[in-house]
């Protein structure tokens, strides 16, 4: 089943379906990010990613899980991080291509693939960011992912979830959207929960826009400063 657009949000019943589209990779910013709050969320987040990467020396290695258009990617790249982009889309590889070399950074990698399995060894890069991800995971599935990031990064995961509160989900009931507006979002206790089974421990958050988006970035390391299994 196809991914049903509401908005300027995506619910889809198929992980990255709707953005192996190459319209729909092409337009995905624009449509996020055009009008007013559009502008006002990507600022505040952006700013939020800042805040969970400082301290990261310059120089630093850091794999950019789900890149999409690139986005935060380029965002690293001007913070004078040494990025990889990575997404399951070639559509959305191809505009995040786009992106970096009209900023003048063609030395990017982007790589296609799937980020439940990485391909790279153990304490590959120094850090992770995952934005725009766990939110359309179950829990299984966001578990993996953060098991595969903590795998490769040596330093710090910088991740977004989609956190509800009971208000949230009321809300969702009455205006017949999901929670938060995203596929799976998730409560404080299946947050830990999901922490505690990958190993992970937070040292800091970030809302976005707290009150209005679900949307808060995570900042975790390892509880166990070896690097995790694959499974």
């Amino acid at each position: 089943m196809a991914s049903v657009e509401r908005g300027n949000e995506v619910v889809g019943q198929r992980l990255g379906d709707y953005w192996r589209v190459p319209a729909a990779a092409q337009q995905y910013d624009r449509r996020r990010f055009s009008g007013l709050k559009g502008r006002l969320y990507r600022w505040l987040e952006e700013s939020a990613i800042q805040q969970a990467l400082s301290g990261l020396p310059p120089g630093s290695a850091v794999l950019d899980a789900a890149c999409g258009t690139g986005r935060v990617t380029a965002l690293l790249r001007r913070q004078g991080f040494r990025p990889t982009g990575y997404d399951i889309s070639a559509a959305m590889i191809a505009v995040a291509r786009e992106r970096v070399t009209s900023l003048g950074y063609d030395d990017v990698p982007l790589v296609a693939g799937d980020v439940q399995h990485l391909p790279y060894p153990a304490g590959s890069f120094d850090a992770a960011t995952c934005v725009g991800l766990l939110m359309h995971l179950d829990t299984d599935a966001r578990v993996g992912v953060l098991r595969q990031l903590a795998r490769v990064a040596r330093e710090r995961l910088v991740v977004q979830y989609g956190r509800v509160q009971a208000f949230d989900r009321a809300r969702g009931v009455v205006i017949g959207w999901p929670p938060g507006r995203v596929r799976y979002p998730v409560t404080e206790a299946a947050l830990r929960m999901d922490l505690e089974r990958s190993g992970l421990t937070e040292r800091a958050r970030f809302w976005v826009l707290r009150g209005f988006s679900s949307s808060v970035i995570l900042v975790l390391t390892r509880r166990d400063p070896a690097p995790l299994a694959t499974n």
